[in-house]
């Protein structure tokens, strides 16, 4: 590499190279420009930005989003091709196809065997309802059970969909914050201490986005203990479960009725942009009113996208673990040797690293640094007001990839 330039990525056809010298900055300045059009606040701000700079003929690499890069299962490919043919593209029952949610009882329960788990009541199909994603079921369930002054609890960092919904609904979120000097661990007396009277739901998402924690059987027995002492819902956002590195307890190994299950083929098969995900719950009626509402926001998930999750339950997503752990085992590697801390993920598919506070950063500047160096990472603050001096970055990409966004990083941070 030259004195005082870094190469920072590919250009249309040509490696760009900005120069460090004031007379040669014209290439940076203008990606600077750029990028300041931009209000950057969360990870899917960076990758709007991200993919504007794509479409005036900039490379980006990304590590901002949780999109799986290999493709969904065979099956499904199989699937698409057969479905105009046999007429499957019409309206479907709301709660979703029987055979789906048949599939996705012997598949949650397989899952929990298969870990070693016990769960307490058999997995009826008509205690789930088939969903347009994750994010989707968590808005029924909450516009079933929470009205203007009710209020949930959140633990963060976390996906911030139960907090946005929660809000736009007119609830009040209370956060119980963790630490990665406690290893992530939430403090059960603080959960208490946050619940009243208007307190509707506990929400968990574990293996945890953007920490990759998972919880330990104790905390989970006392997380289960609090809420059945006060009678109030539990939901669990399970969407990275298909990566857990270490044994996972699913909510349905407790035995509680309040309990909720939000899961998708977003991540587990790499079906992103098919929008199938679903919710599962022993309550029945609980199950009856996402339904209703449902009903009434989009009659029901689109039958040929339904059929394509079926044929997937029948494909084994191990390999796609594999294939995250691998990146992950190189990814915290390689950032041992720059001035982040972070704790190794126990699942998922990112690493929640805090910049080192020599830097004297935010971390939404080392955002804006990064991208106007062709690497797209997430700002810590998108997942809790508490953590500015973080960023998450993901193992979505190819491992060459993520090697060349890391030695951008690198060189960054070095000549800050």
């Amino acid at each position: 590499m030259e004195k005082n330039k870094i190469k920072v990525g590919q250009g249309k056809s040509n490696p760009i190279i900005i120069s460090q010298d004031h007379q040669s900055r014209s290439t940076d300045v203008k990606v600077q420009n750029r990028f300041h059009k931009f209000q950057i606040k969360s990870h899917l701000d960076v990758f709007n930005a991200a993919k504007n700079l794509e479409l005036q003929g900039y490379k980006i690499i990304h590590m901002e989003v949780g999109e799986p890069d290999f493709l969904p299962p065979i099956e499904v490919k199989n699937e698409l091709t057969k479905i105009y043919e046999m007429h499957k593209f019409h309206y479907t029952q709301t709660a979703g196809i029987k055979d789906l949610r048949t599939g996705l009882s012997n598949h949650i329960s397989n899952f929990s065997a298969t870990n070693g788990f016990d769960i307490f009541e058999p997995i009826s199909p008509d205690k789930i309802i088939v969903t347009p994603g994750g994010r989707f079921g968590i808005f029924c369930a909450f516009s079933a059970l929470l009205r203007a002054g009710d209020e949930i609890i959140t633990i963060e960092p976390a996906w911030p969909a139960c907090h946005d919904c929660a809000t736009y609904l007119g609830a009040k979120n209370r956060i119980v914050k963790t630490k990665l000097e406690q290893n992530w661990e939430p403090d059960i007396s603080e959960i208490e201490n946050q619940i009243n009277i208007n307190t509707k739901i506990i929400c968990l998402n574990y293996p945890n986005n953007p920490t990759g924690k998972i919880l330990s059987k104790k905390t989970y027995n006392n997380i289960i203990d609090v809420a059945r002492k006060k009678e109030i819902y539990l939901l669990s956002d399970e969407v990275y479960s298909n990566y857990a590195y270490q044994p996972f307890r699913s909510v349905i190994n407790f035995d509680y009725d309040k309990s909720i299950l939000v899961g998708s083929f977003s991540k587990t098969f790499a079906m992103t942009g098919f929008r199938v995900g679903f919710v599962y719950s022993r309550d029945n009626q609980l199950i009856n009113k996402l339904i209703r509402i449902q009903a009434l926001a989009l009659t029901s998930v689109a039958e040929p996208m339904q059929f394509c999750a079926l044929l997937a339950l029948n494909s084994n997503p191990e390999k796609n673990n594999k294939v995250m752990k691998k990146r992950l085992d190189l990814l915290c590697k390689r950032l041992k040797k720059l001035p982040f801390e972070f704790t190794f993920p126990e699942g998922g598919m990112y690493v929640f690293a805090k910049i080192d506070g020599g830097l004297n950063l935010s971390d939404l500047k080392l955002v804006e640094l990064l991208l106007n160096h062709r690497v797209a990472v997430a700002p810590g603050s998108g997942f809790g007001s508490n953590y500015s001096n973080y960023i998450r970055l993901s193992t979505c990409l190819e491992e060459n990839k993520m090697i060349e966004g890391l030695e951008i990083i690198r060189d960054l941070v070095n000549k800050l």
